[in-house]
């Protein structure tokens, strides 16, 4: 009889350590897979916040090509039509011929003569980018006094299409200007603040340029 009951207590102590096993044995396998499921679910998060990321890097890559491919647009040589663009190269071949002595004075008066009597008016944009335009400005009087109005290395900030600057021309006159960038053309306003004495030329004036310069 007491043979029996220790054998029972046996069977009923590996019983209750089988089910100890196995209780510790499941509440592992539930530990883990909620670390797992927390471990998917962090390395989902990262992946969405990288894909976010990427799509906002390459979105500004796209956003920054497209601002430099609009803004090189408007670098090079302007002219206020093509008419004043072959204008302008015809006085100019003039003068180079004059100036290489290619042609005698009374052939130079007469061709220049010749030429429309107006003004010639460029502008030429060196830079824009990141909404700053850098340029010079030349407003030519008419033949044959040929005197010069210029505006050297003015950098603009541009905002919404528009920029106000000062300047000072290469005769020493002051004033206020405005730049306007449009589609396939540009506008500049110019107004005198301070004329400087004894000055023979000048900038003075509102200017729409609408032929760029085909290299």
């Amino acid at each position: 009889m007491g043979f029996i009951m220790k054998k029972n207590n046996i069977i009923i102590l590996v019983i209750v350590f089988l089910v100890m096993i196995l209780v510790f044995g499941y509440a592992m396998w539930a530990t883990n897979k909620l670390v797992d499921e927390n471990n998917m679910e962090d390395i989902e998060a990262n992946v969405e916040e990288n894909k976010v990321d990427g799509n906002i890097i390459e979105q500004n890559t796209i956003n920054e090509y497209k601002l430099i491919e609009n803004n090189t647009d408007y670098v090079g040589e302007w002219f206020i039509n093509e008419e004043a663009y072959l204008h302008s190269e015809r006085i100019d071949s003039i003068m180079d011929r004059k100036e290489e002595n290619l042609i005698s004075n009374e052939d130079f008066e007469s061709q220049m003569n010749a030429e429309s009597n107006s003004n010639i008016v460029e502008l030429d944009v060196d830079e824009y980018f990141q909404n700053k335009i850098k340029f010079d400005f030349i407003l030519t009087s008419p033949a044959p006094t040929q005197r010069e109005g210029k505006l050297d290395d003015i950098v603009v900030e541009v905002i919404n299409g528009v920029g106000k600057f000062t300047y000072t021309d290469n005769w020493g006159t002051s004033g206020n200007g405005t730049i306007t960038l449009g589609e396939n053309k540009i506008e500049l306003r110019l107004e005198t603040t301070k004329a400087a004495q004894g000055a023979l030329w000048g900038v003075e004036g509102v200017y729409t340029f609408s032929y760029k310069k085909i290299d």
